[in-house]
């Protein structure tokens, strides 16, 4: 039998249209050129946090403050409360920076180490005299025994025994128009040290002006440079800065300050361009803590001291009357690792907990530290909401990192 024309025509034609869909059906899909990116999950408050912070500073009479909080390397939360200008009525936020005071120290401290991490020096290089780092450069008296036995680790473990005046007080603000390199030679010709260095602890603020020196000349660079391209830069902090003594030197989004008593009129009244080793930077909560939770020994975020360094970050110089916790710019409480800052007008803290808890929090004001009644009170307090935040309502925050 005869198949005709037609027929053979739509069988061909129906089986190619079969193939070409079968065709099509099995060739790989294009890739969505804009894939959709999942909405990151926002902060919310947190009722109980933000209780503990708002009481404090209306108990204690603080015009604002600024909190980061991490938990296993999370910044899981940061806030700002009151205000950062109270004359012109401005909101603290979280990008407002303070004064850190001594918080700086741990700055220094760890700029330091990472020296001696790099192999520039060892703490137990000699400052001053004939080889040591600083040589004869500052000065123009012959240096007594005790100036030519100081290390680096007699700076920043504050066992130099001295930087003082007659009176025992701390060189640091003395002569506050010199700069720099006048205020170094005064204070080797005028200063003491009143003990053998290496054999008590006293917490003098001039050791870490002179510590910064030391890395001014081993680096090449300035203090603050070095900071910068060692390690904050690199860590992705990009509020710390040095700060200005004045009013009017106050950084764009640098909060204002308020003294209470005796130091009120004292916030801007402040050589604080010398005191950069000591207390001269001025950060931000968040990138505070940052820096902290890469000098914590911890896992989870990579640190910038390897464990060798590390170990003798933390040493400290021994027994009473020296200080078995006072390291080389931090400081052991326990398991606990913290330092604090205070100038007028200004409260800085971190804390770190064994638990994988981590804080920063800054105030733009300061209980009266010329009044030990006032100021025990307000350093107890602030001491004990630390450690409230580390360790207690660990379960409120929300799994997300804003670092």
């Amino acid at each position: 039998m005869k198949t005709s024309n037609s027929f053979r025509f739509s069988t061909l034609g129906t089986f190619m249209l079969a193939f070409l869909l079968i065709c099509i059906a099995c060739s790989p899909k294009e890739e969505d050129p804009t894939p959709i990116t999942p909405t990151p999950e926002t902060q919310k408050d947190i009722e109980v946090i933000d209780a503990k912070i708002n009481t404090f500073l209306t108990t204690h009479k603080i015009p604002g403050a600024s909190l980061a909080i991490s938990k296993n390397g999370k910044l899981v939360y940061k806030k700002a409360y009151g205000k950062a200008d109270v004359e012109a009525n401005v909101d603290m936020t979280t990008e407002h920076r303070f004064r850190v005071a001594s918080v700086s120290k741990t700055f220094t401290g760890v700029a330091i180490m990472r020296l001696v991490q790099a192999g520039k020096l060892t703490l137990d290089d000699k400052v001053f005299g004939p080889g040591g780092i600083l040589g004869t450069e500052f000065g123009t008296k012959a240096y007594s025994v005790r100036v030519l036995n100081v290390t680096v680790r007699h700076l920043l473990q504050m066992t130099t025994g001295g930087w003082v005046l007659s009176n025992d007080r701390d060189a640091i603000d003395s002569n506050p128009a010199m700069n720099n390199k006048a205020f170094f030679d005064w204070m080797l010709d005028n200063t003491l040290l009143k003990h053998d260095p290496g054999s008590r602890f006293w917490y003098i603020n001039t050791n870490y002006f002179v510590a910064a020196r030391v890395i001014e000349k081993v680096s090449g660079k300035s203090f603050y440079q070095f900071m910068k391209d060692d390690f904050l830069d690199p860590l992705g902090i990009g509020s710390a800065i040095m700060g200005k003594g004045t009013l009017s030197g106050r950084h764009p989004n640098e909060v204002k300050y308020y003294g209470q008593g005796g130091t009120k009129g004292f916030e801007y009244n402040i050589a604080l361009e010398r005191r950069d080793g000591d207390g001269g930077l001025v950060i931000n909560a968040s990138d505070l803590l940052k820096f902290v939770t890469a000098i914590d020994g911890l896992p989870t975020r990579p640190d910038i001291l390897n464990a060798s360094t590390y170990s003798q970050f933390l040493q400290g110089s021994g027994p009473a009357p020296l200080s078995p916790d006072f390291g080389n710019g931090i400081v052991r409480w326990g398991s606990r690792l913290y330092f604090y800052g205070a100038l007028p007008g200004t409260r800085s803290s971190y804390m770190t907990e064994s638990n994988g808890m981590a804080v920063a929090l800054i105030f733009n004001g300061n209980a009266d530290y010329t009044n030990a009644a006032a100021n025990n009170a307000f350093v107890q307090a602030h001491q004990a909401l630390l450690v409230d935040l580390l360790t207690n309502n660990l379960t409120v925050y929300q799994n997300i990192d804003q670092f």
